[in-house]
């Protein structure tokens, strides 16, 4: 391979500063009399969900007199709150200081970043730079030994891992900046045996984990759900990984561990948060740049992986596109799939999971790996098992989650199918021992549940500061969707509120007047509910109908627990592996979850992808 290939210049992480990524708009004007040089300026960050933020901003002698974004790969609905305030707030506070939207901090931190860039080079702080799309660079190799596809958290694991091992690596990402799904995920850990549970005095092992997995499956297909060689190894190396991360400096926040906050408890405390899941990206971020500037490493972003190239069996290599939409090849001894879930492929999720539902997987998943695992003769198991949370809420024809129902403890509400009728407790036990019951209720038929208030009910809650939906502090969403009435249903009556919603009149009332008998009795005779009991009786009377939202996917290819990927014959398929998301937390631990088994999933087995690569292309050589 030659050395010079056309690629994206790597990471906008060269730009040395906001004014190194603006660029002025027009002819030079005599110094001016303000803060500014009027005219309009570019202004550029890196920072964004899906990397490059492009901003023009317009500026008179002292005040900034438009903000347009210009070009991103935000996700939409997401993003689009942060692209709609954030722009006119600074114009209101004739700054870029101004706060994040809530739920689009990242897009609001790149948009402000950009703008203070392009005012940069208003002031005359800095020089315009014109925005450079393609370069002609240099790998630091002759070739690569090992292929990796996506930089996300995985990415970056297997990618150092490999490194270390003295491969040469070239890593394909799709977009503008490393990190992937971890930019926008939470930041729990999980792992046994680790320093911070010996600190607290807790005793823990992989045979306990294990034994954990194991009970959780034993009603609900045993073993045969999962692969128990990557089960083993996840739990004889989830502590470890976890203490490697911590060694790294990474904060863990007040290192204590504890039970899963939404799952069933465990056998003992071995999850851990610091609320900070940047701190994760930026330990690993810091070895793995060490090993670019050494030469070990090439980090090709904006340019995504088309297809695998095949020699027979083996994958040999990878095609690729840059951003301006030029096919490159680049040829490895192993390749590695990073390439992330499928959570933001309506296609694949309608294939394998739901009629309906929501995502709030970034629009970066579209599950290119799965397509290049069936291309070289992979097979997809769990793909009918994924991991959701209930209580989405449709926003008109988009896709993405942009409201929910938070169902876990929350008061009053009721849950009815389109018979009108109750089928669970909806609040359940208060250590969320069967929250996945509760929920499971979405997964079935249509996915449709509906979760029922009326007006006092919704009074109250406006009292005690508990918005309907999450994070909706002002009660804004809540009030939009009630003018909107597509996806809230409200009336008078509770006939009429049943009829708008496509629910059984009948059976809905009769359902209310037995539930407003249990409230009188003290007694739910049906599912045992004892908390949070309110009766029906003020209208307006409101109707909710939610679907769930998929934040990750739990399917993914077979493989062995050296990462390798194995063939419907249960061999493994020459030069290819993989890490993170597509592995498929249900291949490792079946039909179950608990937080932080995908981030320490993605050192795991993002580590071993690694080393397994680069020992296999120093065989080949």
């Amino acid at each position: 391979m030659k050395k010079k290939v056309l690629s994206l210049v790597l990471a906008g992480a060269l730009c040395l500063s906001l004014g190194a990524c603006g660029s002025g708009a027009g002819k030079e004007t005599p110094e001016a009399k303000g803060i500014y040089t009027p005219g309009t300026y570019v202004g550029i960050s890196e920072k964004g969900m899906g990397g490059k933020v492009k901003v023009e901003v317009t500026v008179d002698e002292n005040a900034i007199t438009a903000v347009n974004v210009v070009k991103h790969a935000e996700t939409p609905g997401i993003s689009d709150p942060a692209m709609e305030q954030i722009p006119a707030a600074i114009m209101e506070a004739n700054s870029p200081e101004v706060e994040a939207v809530a739920g689009a901090t990242l897009t609001s931190e790149a948009i402000k970043e950009a703008v203070a860039g392009a005012l940069a080079v208003a002031r005359g702080e800095a020089e315009p730079v014109e925005e450079t799309n393609t370069a002609s660079v240099e790998l630091p190799f002759e070739s690569p030994d090992v292929i990796v596809i996506g930089c996300g958290f995985a990415g970056m694991n297997t990618a150092l891992s490999a490194a270390e091992a003295g491969a040469n690596v070239l890593v394909l990402e799709k977009t503008g900046k490393w990190g992937g799904s971890a930019n926008v995920g939470g930041s729990t850990l999980s792992g046994a045996g680790t320093k911070m549970q010996k600190e607290a005095g807790i005793e823990d092992t992989p045979e306990l984990l294990v034994e954990e997995i194991e009970k959780r499956n034993a009603d609900n297909g045993g073993k045969e759900n999962y692969n128990e060689e990557l089960t083993w190894y996840y739990a004889r190396h989830s502590g470890e990984a976890v203490d490697w991360l911590d060694s790294l400096g990474a904060d863990l926040g007040d290192r204590v561990p504890r039970m899963p906050s939404l799952y069933e408890p465990m056998n003992v405390a071995r999850v851990y948060s610091s609320g900070k899941i940047s701190t994760y990206i930026d330990a690993v971020g810091k070895l793995l740049t060490e090993q670019v500037e050494a030469g070990k490493v090439a980090i090709l972003y904006n340019t995504p992986a088309t297809e695998l190239i095949m020699d027979g069996s083996a994958v040999v290599g990878v095609k690729a596109q840059t951003e301006d939409g030029a096919e490159v090849e680049f040829r490895a001894p192993a390749t590695v799939m990073c390439a992330g879930g499928y959570g933001h492929s309506e296609e694949l999720l309608h294939q394998y999971n739901f009629q309906n539902c929501l995502t709030t997987s970034p629009e970066f998943c579209t599950g290119d790996g799965f397509r290049f695992a069936m291309q070289a003769g992979g097979v997809l198991k769990n793909m009918d098992y994924c991991s959701t949370y209930a209580g989405g809420v449709r926003d008109g024809d988009n896709f993405v989650k942009t409201m929910s129902i938070r169902v876990k403890d929350f008061p009053y509400m009721i849950f009815v199918n389109k018979d009108g009728e109750r089928f669970v407790d909806e609040l359940g036990a208060e250590d969320g021992s069967d929250y996945d019951e509760i929920t499971s209720w979405w997964k079935k038929g249509d996915n449709t549940v509906y979760i029922m208030f009326d007006q006092a009910m919704v009074d109250e809650l406006r009292e005690r500061e508990m918005p309907i939906f999450s994070g909706d502090k002002d009660w804004s969403k809540w009030d939009t969707a009630v003018e909107k009435g597509q996806e809230i249903f409200k009336a008078d009556t509770v006939a009429e509120a049943a009829k708008l919603a496509g629910i059984d009149e009948a059976g809905l009332e009769a359902t209310i007047a037995r539930y407003n008998g249990f409230v009188d009795a003290g007694e739910d005779a049906d599912f045992g509910r004892i908390r949070e009991m309110k009766k029906f009786e003020t209208g307006p009377y409101y109707i909710v109908r939610t679907i769930p939202y998929v934040m990750i996917t739990s399917g993914g290819a077979w493989m062995n627990d050296k990462c390798q990927l194995l063939n419907e014959a249960g061999e493994p398929i020459p030069g290819l592996y993989q890490a993170g998301e597509m592995v498929g937390n249900a291949n490792i631990c079946g039909h179950t979850t608990f937080g932080g088994i995908q981030n320490t999933g993605c050192m795991v087995f993002g580590k071993q992808a690694g080393a397994q690569a680069a020992a296999y292309a120093a065989q080949q050589k």
